[in-house]
């Protein structure tokens, strides 16, 4: 990871909206606040945050706020600014967000922004 994060400008951090296991990754000592902070320290400027499995979570947008709200404190102090950072609520299970617009009718209700491959793609335009 290290390799690859020394020469990249974007990256793709990977959340679990799953109950419990964001909490591990994030709280508890897990790997998702180590590999945000290392990809920041070897230069990375811009940041996709996907939330996946949102759908075993049935599509909360309260836990997605609830992971945007923790996550958003803990990457602006690690140097990461607003404007660099896009989340992205997802399921790579069920494809869904990830390429093309959401079918899911739970996180339709709530969720009109882009794809996760949307969002990577206009970082890259600012590369």
């Amino acid at each position: 990871m290290i390799a690859g994060a020394g020469q990249a400008d974007v990256a793709v951090l990977v959340v679990d909206a799953t109950r419990g296991e964001f909490e591990t990754g994030f709280d508890y000592g897990g790997q998702t606040r180590e590999h945000a902070l290392l990809v920041r320290s070897l230069g990375v400027s811009q940041l996709a945050v996907a939330i996946n499995k949102l759908d075993t979570v049935n599509w909360s947008k309260e836990r997605f706020d609830e992971i945007i709200q923790k996550l958003k404190v803990f990457l602006k102090q690690a140097g990461f600014k607003d404007n660099d950072v896009a989340f992205v609520p997802c399921s790579g299970l069920t494809g869904q967000n990830l390429v093309v617009k959401p079918t899911q009718k739970e996180l339709i209700e709530w969720y009109q922004g882009p794809t996760l491959i949307e969002v990577i793609g206009k970082f890259i335009k600012y590369i």
